[in-house]
C-alpha cells in the first residue's frame, strides 16, 4: 500500500473516529458550569458500553490535550461543591495576552528599522532589540531582518499550530482565499465576520489597505500572537467552541458594534477538524441571533456561513445542521501536502464547504473542472458525473462513483457488491464480519445513543451506581479506621 495512502488513511481516521463513547452535551439543563482558563468548560457524557450506562463530566472546550489544558470535573463532584476553587484544578498561567500592551510593543517593532526588526519563532513574539540575547540563552530560533511587507503578512510569520490536540492550524492556499473573497464580493457581502480564518482576514485588511476593495472584517481568534499585529477593532481573542471573549466586555463590545455595521455580513469559520460539531453549531446560532438583535430582525433570517469541514463528516454535519448543504469545492491548504491538490492526494484535498445557502446560488470556478448539473440544479465536481437512478450527483471524496443495482446506490469505484454481506465492500474484506452501528443503549438501528428515548435511565443509573460507589467507599474507610 502506498506510504501517503496509508497516512492519510490514519489520518481520517483519527480526526473522524475519536472516542464514540463521548458526546458532548449541549443542554446543560440550568447546571453550574465551572470555567478553566479557556472560559466556560463543556459537560460531556462518557457511555460505558459493558454496562449501558453514562456519567457526565466537566472539561475545556479549547484542548483535548491534557498537558494544555487539565481540567476535568465529574458532574456530581461539581454539584455537591460548588465553591470558586472549582474555576480550574490549577491556578490559571502568568502569561496574561493584554491586547493594548501587546499592540504597544508592535509600534515600537515598526519604529524600528528592518535589520532591527526580530521575531522569536517558538514564543511568535516580535522582539525589541534588547529582548533578543534572554531568546538566544533560551535556544529559541530567531528569524531577522522582519520588512513591513513580512509585517502584514502574519499567518507567514508565525509558525503555525499544527497539533491537532489543540489549535490544529492548517493555512489557507491562495488559490482558496482568492476563491471564497471572490464569491464573497459577487454576493456584495461588506463585512466578514472571521471565526478562526486567519488568512482570509489577513486577505481582506491588506487588499483594503491597498484601495481593491472596501470589505471589512473581523476576527475571532484562540491565537494570541495575532493580538500584536491587529488592532482590537479587527481582533478579539476567541474561544468558538463556547462563545467566549477574552477580553470581555471590551471585546464583546467590539463584536456586537461590528454586526450593527451596515450592509450584508457573512460568516466564513475553519475550525479543527476534531472539534465537536454540536458546540460549534450552537455558537454559530448564538452569533447569529446577536445579529438579528443588533438588526433588530424579528424572524429566523440567518447570515450566510461558509464553514470549512471535511467531507467525511458531512453526516454529522448534517445531524446537528440539517439546514446545511456540502459544496464539491476542494478547500486547498498550505502547511498540509494531504489538504492540496497539486500534490499529496491523487482525489485532492478532503475538505469542502458546508454552508447555509442553497448551492444553485453559489458558483465554482469553470476553469477548475466544476461544471453545473442542470437536474441537482447546483455546481458538481468535473468528476462527479450525474446519477439518472439516485438523482443526485454522489460523489464525495473526489473519485467517480458508481452505482450497485443490488444496493440501489451509488457507491465507491473500488468497492463490489457482496452477495453473502449482501453490502458493496473491498474486495479483500472478510466475510460476516461487517458491523451494525446502531444505538449503544437498545441496539436499534434507527437511531444512534445520543437519540436514544432510554438515555435518561441510563444516566440515572449511573448516577445512582456512582453514589453507591462512593457509599460503599466510605463505609470501607470507617471500617479500616475501627480496626
Amino acid at each position: 500500500m502506498n506510504e501517503s495512502f496509508y497516512s492519510f488513511n490514519i489520518l481520517l481516521y483519527n480526526m473522524a473516529a475519536r472516542d464514540r463513547s463521548i458526546d458532548v452535551v449541549i443542554d446543560t439543563q440550568e447546571e453550574f458550569v465551572p470555567e478553566c482558563e479557556h472560559g466556560p468548560t463543556l459537560m460531556f457524557s462518557r457511555f460505558d458500553t459493558r454496562t449501558k450506562t453514562e456519567r457526565r463530566f466537566f472539561a475545556c472546550s479549547a484542548f483535548r490535550d491534557k498537558k494544555v489544558c487539565s481540567f476535568f470535573k465529574w458532574v456530581e463532584d461539581v454539584k455537591q461543591n460548588k465553591r470558586k476553587q472549582l474555576m480550574c484544578n490549577d491556578s490559571f498561567p502568568n502569561a496574561i495576552y493584554n491586547h493594548k500592551a501587546m499592540r504597544e510593543r508592535f509600534a515600537k517593532v515598526k519604529n524600528l528599522s528592518c535589520n532591527e526588526r526580530s521575531l522569536c519563532v517558538d514564543c511568535g513574539l516580535f522582539l525589541l532589540p534588547d529582548e533578543g540575547n534572554q531568546h538566544k540563552e533560551e535556544k529559541h530560533t530567531l528569524r531577522y531582518n522582519i520588512t513591513d511587507e513580512m509585517l502584514s503578512k502574519p499567518t507567514e510569520l508565525f509558525i503555525p499550530f499544527d497539533d491537532n490536540k489543540t489549535y490544529a492550524q492548517y493555512l489557507f492556499t491562495k488559490k482558496t482565499v482568492n476563491f471564497l473573497l471572490d464569491l464573497l464580493v459577487s454576493m456584495d457581502i461588506t463585512s466578514v465576520l472571521c471565526i478562526g480564518c486567519p488568512r482570509i482576514h489577513e486577505a481582506i485588511q491588506n487588499r483594503m489597505k491597498e484601495g481593491k476593495f472596501s470589505m471589512k472584517s473581523l476576527l475571532l481568534d484562540l491565537d494570541h500572537r495575532y493580538l500584536q499585529v491587529f488592532p482590537p477593532e479587527q481582533l478579539c481573542r476567541y474561544n468558538m467552541l463556547n462563545n467566549h471573549f477574552f477580553g470581555g466586555d471590551i471585546d464583546k463590545n467590539t463584536f456586537k458594534k461590528f454586526l450593527h455595521v451596515n450592509g450584508k455580513v457573512a460568516i466564513v469559520t475553519d475550525p479543527p477538524f476534531g472539534v465537536m460539531v454540536d458546540a460549534l453549531y450552537k455558537t454559530l446560532n448564538i452569533v447569529q441571533e446577536e445579529w438579528r438583535t443588533a438588526r433588530g430582525i424579528e424572524d429566523t433570517t440567518e447570515m450566510p456561513v461558509f464553514w470549512f469541514f471535511p467531507y467525511f463528516m458531512e453526516k454529522r454535519v448534517n445531524m446537528s445542521c440539517p439546514s446545511y448543504s456540502m459544496l464539491d469545492y476542494k478547500v486547498d491548504y498550505d502547511n498540509h501536502d494531504l489538504f492540496r491538490g497539486d500534490k499529496g492526494r491523487k482525489k485532492g484535498s478532503p475538505v469542502r464547504i458546508f454552508t447555509n445557502l442553497s448551492p444553485k446560488l453559489i458558483p465554482l470556478p469553470q476553469d477548475d473542472g466544476y461544471w453545473y448539473c442542470d437536474k441537482c440544479e447546483r455546481y458538481s465536481a468535473q468528476e462527479n458525473k450525474h446519477c439518472s437512478k439516485c438523482e443526485c450527483c454522489p460523489t464525495k471524496d473526489g473519485s467517480t462513483y458508481k452505482h450497485c443495482d443490488v444496493c440501489k446506490r451509488c457507491v465507491k469505484p473500488n468497492r463490489i457488491h457482496c452477495s453473502q454481506c449482501n453490502i458493496c465492500d473491498l474486495p479483500e474484506h472478510t466475510c460476516g464480519q461487517s458491523i451494525k452501528q446502531g444505538c449503544h443503549i437498545c441496539g436499534a438501528l434507527d437511531h444512534k445513543r445520543r437519540e436514544c428515548p432510554n438515555k435518561n435511565k441510563s444516566t440515572e443509573s449511573s448516577v445512582i451506581r456512582t453514589q453507591k460507589r462512593k457509599g460503599c467507599e466510605q463505609f470501607s474507610s470507617k471500617k479500616k479506621k475501627r480496626k
